[in-house]
């Protein structure tokens, strides 16, 4: 990216299917995460880690955020989000707190929940308006098969942290359960985590399944009707997360290169999340991505019949 490239650490707004339009907070580097998920969109890295530092300093993502919302941002949620797993970063507390002094848009911290079984992780995103915390296994087994966590990481003691985060949280919590084909997507499957959700108490169940490339070809995307189903057991909390919808923006009077290639560095997108999330007609996008393949600084591959873009 050249040195004009868009803010370092904040992204978007982009499109996403479970917050709508979402301002995102990168606040770990690259696949600093407890887990290596075989559902990851990132790829897989093979070495989790847990220790909390201040990877990135709180100061320095308030300063970019707030040049950005100056600059006339419009989002639906500010998301604590990124390309790790975001507790790890232990100036969170003051990150937070920061952000609710320059604005009032609502905030939403991402988490896979692992690390929450300690009181300074749970205080550390206790200011977020709503916690989405994920589980996608309802047993010690089935979470090392999908998540592959760090090895000091344990099955009971995470679901227990999510139930005792749950305890002290006032905001809301909606739970992601990240469903694949033959792997955590029968109807028995449903039915064990029900047991779980008793335990978690969350306010909402979110049903989710891969739509982008994922770290391991066998982590394939349960069927609709799977997800159905599961939701049906789960009960009235639980609801399906749609693919969010293209819009027909205008194309934008600027330069899209870093925009793109930013958001891109973030995750695997479509043309189409990438028209939404940066306000932008298809057509106008499609100009940018055209060189951008030919020059082989982005690649592109197949997920049925979506071509998703991604660094090179």
């Amino acid at each position: 990216m050249t040195e004009k490239s868009i803010k370092k650490h904040i992204y978007g707004p982009v499109p996403s299917r479970r917050l709508g339009r979402s301002l995102g907070v990168d606040v770990v580097p690259f696949k600093v995460c407890s887990y290596d998920c075989v559902y990851c969109q990132l790829g897989s890295h093979g070495k989790p880690v847990i220790a909390r530092k201040p990877y990135i300093n709180a100061g320095e993502i308030l300063s970019q955020l707030s040049d950005t919302l100056k600059e006339g941002v419009q989002a639906d949620v500010i998301t604590i989000a990124g390309s790790g797993e975001p507790t790890l970063n232990s100036d969170l507390p003051a990150l937070l707190e920061g952000i609710k002094k320059i604005t009032d848009i609502p905030l939403v911290a991402l988490t896979n929940g692992s690390m929450l079984w300690d009181k300074n992780v749970r205080d550390s995103i206790m200011a977020a308006d709503v916690a989405a915390p994920s589980l996608d296994a309802h047993n010690a087994e089935m979470f090392q098969k999908i998540n592959r966590p760090h090895k000091s990481l344990d099955f009971e003691k995470m679901v227990d942290g999510i139930a005792d985060f749950r305890a002290v949280f006032s905001g809301k919590i909606w739970l992601e359960i990240f469903v694949m084909e033959g792997i955590n997507d029968s109807s028995k499957d449903a039915e064990m985590f029900l047991r779980l959700m008793d335990r978690i108490n969350p306010d909402k169940i979110h049903v989710n399944t891969a739509a982008r490339p994922t770290a391991e070809e066998f982590a394939k995307p349960a069927s609709q009707k799977a997800m159905e189903v599961f939701c049906d057991i789960l009960g009235e909390k639980a609801e399906i997360i749609v693919p969010f919808k293209e819009t027909d923006q205008k194309g934008a009077e600027r330069d899209l290169t870093d925009d793109i290639l930013n958001m891109l560095g973030r995750r695997p997108c479509t043309q189409g999340d990438m028209a939404n999330g940066l306000n932008a007609n298809r057509l106008e996008i499609l100009k940018y991505i055209v060189p951008l393949l030919e020059s082989k600084r982005i690649q592109q591959e197949y997920r049925g019949k979506d071509i998703y873009y991604r660094l090179a």
